[in-house]
């Protein structure tokens, strides 16, 4: 019979004994965590932000008591009401009776209609002095009493004339329009104002009041 002897190693095992399974036996584990818990998150710190809701819009989520604004038509009130940034925006005007003028949205609130004699007496006439033929010429006022017509030649008063066909287009034929009682045109300045679009003389019936 013949006898056969297993070798021995030097750590008193031998190359048949199993050696411990790879794995966790070099890592670091709290002494208080198991083993198969070293995956497991950590527990989140109770002062970290929560996520905002889905539903919770962006401009809303730090000021939930800032009111939203809801759209709606858009109305002459120093309001935004259509929600587009812009306060009292595309209001149209609303036209006054007798086709004088438009009242507008200003600061909140439609305007009054315009007076009708705001600049001067509807119909009436002013003297201005013209650059050619008989130098002398007539003004209307319009209708809603907002401007002047054109300057329109006519024939001088016999007072003026002379000094028309003398002097022509001058400040001597202004101060003869103004010394025989007209309404005229300052456009020579003879009062030195500067303001060459006033009216000198008798202008009770054609300035308003």
């Amino acid at each position: 019979m013949v006898a056969f002897t297993l070798g021995v190693t030097g750590c008193g095992r031998t190359g048949l004994e199993p050696t411990d399974p790879p794995g966790d036996a070099g890592v670091d584990r709290p002494p208080d965590l198991p083993a198969d818990r070293m995956d497991a998150p950590p527990d989140l710190a109770p002062d970290l932000p929560v996520e905002h809701p889905p539903d919770l819009a962006p401009d809303r989520e730090m000021h939930p008591d800032v009111p939203t604004c809801v759209p709606t038509a858009e109305t002459c009130n120093g309001i935004d009401d259509d929600c587009n940034g812009l306060i009292d925006d595309g209001l149209p005007p609303i036209p006054c009776p007798n086709g004088n003028g438009y009242r507008q949205c200003v600061g909140g609130a439609y305007s009054d209609c315009p007076r009708r004699c705001q600049v001067c007496v509807p119909g009436s006439k002013r003297t201005c002095i013209t650059s050619f033929c008989t130098f002398w010429g007539n003004q209307e006022c319009a209708a809603d009493g907002m401007s002047f017509g054109p300057c329109k030649e006519a024939p001088p008063p016999a007072a003026c004339a002379d000094v028309a066909n003398r002097m022509q287009r001058s400040a001597d034929l202004e101060q003869c329009c103004i010394d025989n009682g007209y309404c005229c045109v300052d456009e020579f300045d003879l009062n030195h104002n500067n303001d060459r679009t006033e009216m000198l003389g008798r202008c009770d019936a054609i300035v308003c009041q």
